[in-house]
């Protein structure tokens, strides 16, 4: 369903690509479901390049009729309220239907590009919310990812699979667990 039809260009981003088993992934990537457009950046100039590009993509995006922006994050652990309490929301001023998801904390300060796509999502008066996942720390978290994208899918009736995203939680897990018992295998000239 979900179609790769281009690429961002810039010379600011490193030109790195990964290779998952099957095709090429690039650092900014532009998908297209139906009318939907879905921007993945995995990499992004730091500092006044990296506004400048997401700024003039969404005044992009804008020009061609987008109407709202949903853009995902993750939120540290040590906010959540149990086991169910899985992703948080924030909305920009010109997001109108409130959604049936709790509000992230007061005072919560969001950085990087996320902070970047809401400020010029109000800046360009695009009607803009931002999931935010519950994450582990230091690592990608396949697991909030996939949460994300429950929500996504549930709230605006997508049908994007979480398969390869559990596949890459349990191989995270798998790695851990050998991590954590090759001491007991004698590895002994490990040093930290």
């Amino acid at each position: 369903g979900i179609e790769r039809v281009g690429l961002v260009d810039t010379p600011y981003v490193n030109q790195v690509v990964t290779y998952n088993g099957r095709f090429l992934s690039y650092p900014i990537e532009i998908y297209l479901h139906g009318e939907n457009i879905f921007l993945k950046v995995d990499e992004l100039p730091r500092g006044w390049r990296g506004n400048k590009l997401l700024y003039n993509l969404l005044k992009y995006f804008k020009s061609k009729g987008v109407e709202e922006i949903i853009s995902v994050g993750g939120l540290t652990k040590n906010l959540q309220e149990g086991p169910h309490d899985t992703v948080r929301v924030v909305y920009n001023k010109y997001w109108r239907n409130k959604l049936p998801l709790r509000e992230a904390p007061r005072n919560l300060r969001i950085y990087g590009p996320l902070a970047t796509v809401l400020m010029y999502s109000e800046i360009l008066r695009i009607p803009a919310i931002s999931i935010l996942a519950f994450s582990e720390e230091g690592i990608i978290d396949p697991i909030a990812v996939s949460n994300s994208i429950y929500t996504i899918n549930d709230l605006f009736g997508y049908e994007i699979s979480t398969d390869e995203l559990l596949e890459a939680a349990n191989e995270i897990n798998r790695m851990i667990k050998e991590l954590g018992e090759y001491p007991e295998k004698g590895g002994k000239n490990i040093y930290t």
